[in-house]
C-alpha cells in the first residue's frame, strides 16, 4: 500500500505510511516457520547459555572496578568483564569482540549439531551485529604507531572483520553481513537473518551481535556522553527502572543464535529449541542519544512484532526490557510499552537483565534473546537486579526477583540505542 501524502508548499507531508503488512508475514511465518536450532553465549555473567541463565535467575551482578589500563587516567569506572575465550589459530590476533564471538557461535553451532547434520556452507548465513566493531585493534593500531601497521591490520580493523570470521570458521559461504544499529544491532542482525531464511535465500544462519567496549577509548566517549552509572559498590552500579538509577554498567561479551528454516531443521533432525515469530525495527528520527520521552515510536515497533506473531497483549508470559539504568530512556521505555500493550503492561511480567549482563551495547539484544528463549523453555523469569525502590512513574508488572516455574508462551524483547535505532523481538515456543 502507497504512503498517502500531501503537498505543503514545496515538501511533501506523510499523512499515513504503513511500512508492512504484519497479517501478511504472520501467515507467511506460519506456513514457513523460523526456528532457533542453536544457541550460545560468552559474556561477564557466563562463559556459556548454562552459566549465563544460572548467574541471570541467581540475581547476581558481576560487575566489578575495571583495571587501570581499561579506563582514562583517573576515571573510576565499573565494568562487566568477560573471561578469556579459547582462541584459535585463525582469531588469536584479532579484536576482543571477534574473539568473543567466536566462542559464542562455536556453542551455537554446537547444540545445533551442524557437525554431525550438516547444512551444505553456500545455504549457510552470516548476520553479526555490533556497535563499535574492532575498536580495540583499530585503537591497537594507533598507539603502535601508523608507520608500523601491519597487512593484516587492513582486514581486522574492518568493521566487517567478525561476519568474515565466522563464515571462515564454521564454514558458512552465504552471506556474511555485519550491521550496525547502535544497541538494537545484535536485533537488527537477527531480523535480517530471518529475512534471508524466508526469502529462500539461505536454509540457515549464525546470527547475532559481539562487542568489546571496555577499553578507555569507548568508555572516555560514554563518560562525556553523561551516560555511565555510578555506585560506592560496583555491582550496584546499574539500577534498571530504579527511582535512584543514574546510567548504565558497561559489559563486553556476545550472543548467536542459529536461525533455520523449519524445513531445514526437519531435514536433519536437529533440535528445535524455540521459534522467531515477530520483529520489527525502525529510527524515530528524533534525537542522537534519547529516545521520545512519550515512547511513541518504539511502541509502534513493539505492536508492529506482536502483529506479525499474531500475539495479542495479553497473551505475552514475559517481556525483557531494555532497561539500562538511564533516567530518561528507561522512563521512555516504560511509557512505550504502555502505549503498545494497554491494560497488560501492568499486568505482564516484565524485568531488564542489564545489571547481569552489563550493558554490551551491539551484543545486548543478542544476549537477551538467549535469555528470552530460556525462559521459554525453562518457564523461570528472571528478576531486575538492584531494582529496590520503583520509579512511581513506571507502571509495569517489573519483576525484581525471579519466579517461576510457569508456562511461557510468548515473550517479547525490547532493544533501543543511539540515532533512534529500536527493535523488537516475539519468540514462542517450538
Amino acid at each position: 500500500m502507497e504512503a498517502e501524502v500531501r503537498a505543503k508548499g514545496n515538501a511533501l507531508v506523510y499523512l499515513s505510511a504503513p511500512r508492512v503488512n504484519p497479517p501478511l508475514l504472520h501467515r507467511l511465518l506460519r506456513d514457513h516457520p523460523v526456528v532457533v536450532t542453536g544457541m550460545g553465549a560468552f559474556c561477564g555473567a557466563g562463559t556459556s547459555v548454562g552459566e549465563l541463565w544460572q548467574t541471570v535467575l541467581h540475581g547476581e551482578s558481576p560487575a566489578n572496578w575495571l583495571a587501570e589500563e581499561s579506563s582514562p587516567a583517573g576515571l573510576r569506572v565499573a565494568g562487566c568483564r568477560a573471561g578469556n575465550p579459547l582462541l584459535t589459530r585463525l582469531t588469536r590476533k584479532m579484536d576482543r569482540s571477534t574473539q568473543l564471538a567466536h566462542a559464542a557461535a562455536q556453542e551455537a553451532w554446537s547444540v545445533a549439531r551442524l557437525d554431525a547434520l550438516p547444512v551444505a556452507p553456500e545455504r549457510i548465513g552470516v548476520f553479526v551485529g555490533t556497535s563499535r566493531g574492532a575498536v580495540g585493534k583499530l585503537a591497537e593500531t594507533v598507539a603502535d604507531g601508523c608507520e608500523r601497521a601491519k597487512p593484516s591490520d587492513a582486514a581486522y580493523c574492518s568493521l566487517a572483520n567478525v561476519s568474515g570470521m565466522l563464515s571462515l570458521a564454521f564454514p558458512a559461504h552465504g552471506p556474511a553481513l555485519t550491521v550496525s544499529a547502535t544497541c538494537a544491532s545484535g536485533a537488527a542482525a537477527l531480523a535480517l537473518a530471518a529475512e534471508q531464511i524466508l526469502l529462500g535465500k539461505v536454509d540457515a544462519a549464525i546470527a547475532g551481535g559481539a562487542e568489546a567496549p571496555l577499553n578507555p577509548l569507548v568508555i572516555a566517549q560514554l563518560h562525556a556522553a553523561g551516560i555511565l552509572g555510578h555506585d560506592a559498590d560496583p555491582r550496584l552500579t546499574c539500577k534498571p527502572f530504579d527511582a535512584a538509577r543514574n546510567g548504565i554498567v558497561l559489559g563486553e561479551g556476545a550472543g548467536f543464535l542459529i536461525l533455520e528454516s523449519l524445513a531445514s531443521a526437519r531435514r536433519r533432525g536437529a533440535p528445535v529449541l524455540a521459534r522467531l515469530t515477530g520483529w520489527a525495527l525502525a529510527a524515530e528520527g528524533g534525537e542522537r542519544v534519547g529516545m521520545d520521552r512519550t515512547g511513541a515510536s518504539l511502541s509502534r515497533v513493539i505492536t508492529e512484532a506482536l502483529a506479525m506473531a499474531g500475539v495479542v497483549p495479553a497473551q505475552l508470559g514475559y517481556i525483557n526490557a531494555h532497561g539500562t539504568g538511564t533516567l530518561l530512556n528507561d522512563l521512555a521505555e516504560a511509557n512505550a510499552l504502555q502505549l503498545a500493550l494497554g491494560e497488560a503492561a501492568s499486568r505482564v511480567p516484565c524485568s531488564s537483565t542489564k545489571a547481569v549482563t552489563g550493558h554490551c551495547l551491539g551484543a545486548s539484544a543478542a544476549l537477551e534473546a538467549v535469555i528470552s528463549i530460556q525462559a521459554i523453555r525453562n518457564g523461570h523469569l528472571p528478576g531486575t537486579v538492584n531494582c529496590r525502590n520503583l520509579d512511581p512513574q513506571v507502571k509495569l508488572n517489573l519483576l525484581r526477583v525471579s519466579t517461576g516455574p510457569t508456562a511461557v508462551e510468548s515473550v517479547l524483547s525490547v532493544s533501543a540505542g543511539f540515532w533512534g535505532n529500536q527493535a523488537a523481538l516475539v519468540f514462542q515456543p517450538a
